[in-house]
């Protein structure tokens, strides 16, 4: 349902995603035109509802490799593809970890901006 939100638009935004990819928080790019409906994808999994983008695997490997590392940020520039064509994109990403256990990652902070 959600990606049909995005399947004429691309996606640009900051999002908190859980373990297993779903939306706890989103701020999108684009939420003022869509009339408030970007913010329905919280409580969706990025990676199978709401990602317009067809190489959503490749994206979401590189979340998975970052999660599992011990790095609290990480940036790195990947190509989404639409339909249309590639659109370059930078990716910025933080850890949000547990307050009570600084080993447990509670969320990642995925900031996804056009590429300069």
């Amino acid at each position: 349902m959600s990606s049909m939100i995005f399947s004429r638009q691309k996606l640009f935004g900051l999002l908190e995603l859980d373990a297993v990819g779903t939306v706890l928080y989103s701020r999108l790019e684009g939420d003022d035109k869509l009339n408030g409906l970007a913010a329905d994808v919280e409580g969706y999994n990025f990676f199978s509802e709401v990602a317009p983008f067809l190489n959503v695997e490749e994206f979401h490997q590189r979340l998975d490799n970052f999660y599992r590392s011990r790095e609290q940020a990480n940036s790195f520039v990947f190509s989404c593809a639409y339909a249309d064509g590639a659109v370059p994109v930078r990716v910025l990403l933080a850890r949000i970890s547990e307050r009570t256990n600084g080993d447990h990652t509670k969320s990642l902070l995925v900031h996804i901006k056009k590429a300069d």
